[in-house]
Parts: C-alpha cells; structure tokens; sequence
C-alpha cells in the first residue's frame, strides 16, 4: 500500500498552472494539500470528527482502515490534523498549509526514508515561510501567527517527530514495533519554540522579527 495521502504528489505551490486563477491565488507562496481543495476545506471544517473521519477514508482512498494497521494508523494522522485545525479555527488556507506540511513529512519519512534532522529542517523551511510571507488571500499579513506557528510545531512534534521510528517501521512493514515498542523523541525546544527551527534556515527566509 502507499503510505501517502492518495497515492502521491499531493501538495503543490499555487503558482502560474493554471489560466482560470487568480492573481491573489497566483502569489500564495506556502504549501497547499492537493487532497481537498480550498472551498472543500472550508466545508469540512465544519463538519463532526465521525463525518471528517468518513470524509478521509473517501479521500485517501482507505477501504481497510479496520483490519489494514497501515490504512488505520494513516487515517488517525491526517484526521488528528483535521480536528486540530478545526479546533484553531484555523481558515482553509491555513488548514490547507497545515494538512501539506504534515503530509509532505510524512512522505518525506515513508517514501524517501529521509533521516530525522533533515526532516526537522524541511519543516523549518516551510514554516518560516509561513511565518514571514503576506497570504495574499488573506491580507498582507503572514499566514501565521507566532503562535498559530507554536501549535503548529506542537502538533507536528506530538503527531509525527515523537514517533519517529514508528512511523519508519510502518512504512517498511514492520508492524511488531508498533505492538510493543513507543519511542519519545525530546526536541530542544526553546521557551520560544520557534527559535530552533531557525537553525539551518537560509537568512533570507528568517527575519529579526520571528520571535516578536
């Protein structure tokens, strides 16, 4: 089975591909989840966990999610990211950014068998983005905030960097080290969680201001 959200290259920059769309779509920088679009995001974030649970098993083309430890164990990662954002009252751009990032490690882990420092850093790239680039869509503020990026990497070091090595063992079918085994990653997070994810940033992505 492909452990990625609906088979691969789900995420994509909105860039210039396409004719029909807008200037203001054209100029958001960030990643967005190729799964779901934008307004079917804002759909979904209304919705109970049961129905975004039915909606993800539809849209990740999961049909074993009961019996399959792979489908199950994917189906409660893109769903805890799902609820947290609708908990955040994160919007669907910034839902949309979010579900990327998380599916972008993911296959970064499952698929490319990448180590964990490089990973950290493919998230840090992504975030700082996030952090310092105006929305476009949403006014010329960034995507998110400090602290909407502090949940983010709250939610992304308990959902996926915590469990590493499980994830790894997933992937390459493993499943005894799920039954027996849990592994806790400490991250050297910083009273300003942001901090150490500057580390490895190329200077132009990260400016003074992130830890305002």
């Amino acid at each position: 089975m492909d452990m990625s959200a609906g088979g691969r290259r789900t995420n994509k920059y909105l860039s210039k591909e396409s004719d029909s769309r807008t200037n203001k779509e054209e100029a958001i920088p960030f990643l967005q989840w190729g799964v779901m679009s934008l307004e079917q995001l804002e759909v979904a974030l209304g919705k109970s966990e049961e129905e975004l649970q039915l909606l993800l098993l539809d849209k990740l083309h999961l049909t074993n999610s009961d019996i399959c430890m792979r489908e199950a164990a994917l189906l409660q990662y893109y769903l805890q990211g799902l609820c947290w954002a609708q908990d955040t009252h994160f919007s669907s751009l910034q839902t949309s950014f979010s579900m990327a990032v998380l599916d972008t490690l993911f296959h970064n882990i499952t698929e490319k068998g990448m180590d964990f420092v490089d990973n950290v850093l493919e998230f840090a790239k992504a975030l700082a983005v996030a952090c310092h680039c105006p929305s476009g869509a949403e006014g010329p503020s960034p995507l998110l905030s400090p602290k909407e990026a502090k949940g983010l990497i709250r939610l992304i070091r308990d959902t996926l960097f915590q469990k590493y090595r499980l994830f790894k063992a997933l992937s390459s079918g493993q499943e005894e080290l799920l039954l027996g085994a849990q592994e806790t990653v400490d991250l050297p997070w910083s009273q300003d969680a942001l901090t150490v994810l500057e580390e490895g940033i190329p200077t132009h992505l990260v400016t003074p201001d992130i830890n305002q």
